[in-house]
């Protein structure tokens, strides 16, 4: 398309006056300029595609499945419970079915807080945020690791937060709360409950 663009050009300037050669040239410039996006637009600098938010979150859960303990599993399989609206899309079909400590992970989907007693991770959602306080209260004292992505969860009382900061996932982990927790972590150098 270049060398016909080009030899375009050429035939205007060798057969074209003055005038209508700047006119060639305008005609063809957008579709010269378009030309060279797409190259760049698809060139492997471009193409090396960055994670989205919730891919790489879903990673990180399934490290925190991965690292923790819990005193006692049925049915052998970790159920892993979104609550309220699910904002990781296709991304959780990377953790169904995989294995954490020999136990298979269940994405279970739930708006119920009456459902949670039976999940081993709970990852409440901004959605429903609001109802913080009584999911905490409802799962005092039980097994279950508690996750969320909103600003001050963790000081609410969910056991770890994660936030993004420069495109990077952290998370902060309220220590307090999780000792209350029969659960062993080694996400770090001390458990959650020696």
């Amino acid at each position: 398309m270049l060398n016909w663009m080009l030899e375009k050009q050429e035939e205007t300037v060798f057969y074209g006056s003055r005038r209508i050669r700047k006119r060639s040239f305008i005609r063809y410039f957008p579709i010269l300029s378009l030309c060279w996006f797409l190259f760049l637009g698809y060139s492997p600098l471009t193409q090396a595609e960055q994670p989205s938010e919730y891919r790489l979150k879903v990673a990180f859960l399934y490290n925190f499945s991965a690292y923790t303990e819990w005193p006692s599993l049925p049915d052998q399989v970790l159920n892993f419970c979104i609550y309220g609206e699910d904002p990781f899309g296709e991304n959780l079909q990377h953790l169904q079915h995989k294995k954490a400590h020999e136990h298979e992970i269940v994405v279970r989907h739930t708006r119920n807080s009456e459902d949670l007693p039976s999940c081993q991770i709970v990852f409440i959602t901004r959605s429903s945020i609001d109802n913080l306080s009584d999911v905490i209260k409802q799962l005092d004292g039980m097994p279950i690791l508690t996750i969320a992505d909103t600003p001050g969860a963790s000081q609410q009382g969910v056991i770890l937060n994660m936030t993004m900061k420069e495109g990077k996932v952290t998370f902060e982990a309220n220590v307090t709360i999780a000792k209350k927790k029969p659960l062993k972590t080694q996400l770090s150098t001390t458990p959650f409950r020696h």
